[in-house]
């Protein structure tokens, strides 16, 4: 029978194969329905990032310079935008497999007077716009979706430069180890430091020398102006 575990041999108790195959039977059961390695982290790709440590990522001021098509005002005018490199690569997760389920929050705090926006786990965007604002959300993670993007960006305004600070707390909803928590900051620096990228103006553009007069075969090594812009022709 199944349940004849063991025999008696004297004093001592004599281990059956059956006996053996029920314990792994049971004990496969409980690995099944416990999470285990649940220590909850924040990757940069594939490279564990240490709570020890500050996350940093620089925000990149990227200055596009574009035609007018306004007769009243032909001067190029420039829109401003904010490149995150590698954001998208920003992802929590454990530091091993998942043998089932794991439900966890993560809590993002603003402790800086830069605005925050956060549109990660569930995939729902919403500013902490002031230092002390705050949000929790909840969010699982399975075998087959073992790491979620975090979505988290500085959110800054043009020519107003510094420093956008969250607070990170992943916390597993049935503890298997202790909360754990990251500082994320974001620099918005100083154009002085940061490339601009200009989308030409159109090659039919009148082309002028530095004194002023129209010129129709530039020569290779001058400079001139087009546009308002200065170029030396190659």
């Amino acid at each position: 029978m199944f349940f004849h575990f063991f025999r008696t041999h004297g004093h001592s108790a004599v281990h059956t194969p059956r006996m053996s195959a029920g314990f792994a039977l049971l004990f496969a059961l409980l690995l099944s329905t416990l999470p285990l390695n649940a220590r909850l982290m924040l990757r940069h790709g594939d490279q564990v990032l240490s709570p020890a440590d500050t996350v940093r990522i620089t925000v990149v001021e990227q200055r596009t310079e574009y035609p007018s098509d306004d007769p009243a005002n032909p001067d190029p005018f420039t829109v401003v935008d904010f490149k995150y490199p590698d954001l998208a690569s920003y992802t929590v997760g454990t530091d091993e497999s998942l043998n089932a389920p794991l439900d966890f929050s993560a809590l993002v705090e603003n402790v800086s007077d830069f605005s925050l926006q956060w549109c990660g786990l569930t995939h729902e965007c919403n500013f902490l716009s002031d230092r002390g604002d705050h949000e929790t959300r909840n969010a699982r993670l399975t075998a087959e979706k073992p790491r979620l993007p975090l979505e988290l960006e500085g959110h800054f305004e043009a020519n107003r430069y510094g420093h956008a600070v969250a607070r990170l707390t992943l916390t597993p909803t049935a503890p298997a180890e202790a909360s754990t928590t990251y500082v994320v900051r974001f620099t918005y620096a100083a154009p002085s430091a940061l490339p601009r990228i200009a989308t030409p103006l159109p090659a039919d553009a009148v082309l002028y020398d530095l004194t002023g007069r129209r010129v129709v075969r530039p020569l290779p090594g001058h400079i001139y102006l087009r546009a308002g812009r200065k170029f030396v022709a190659e």
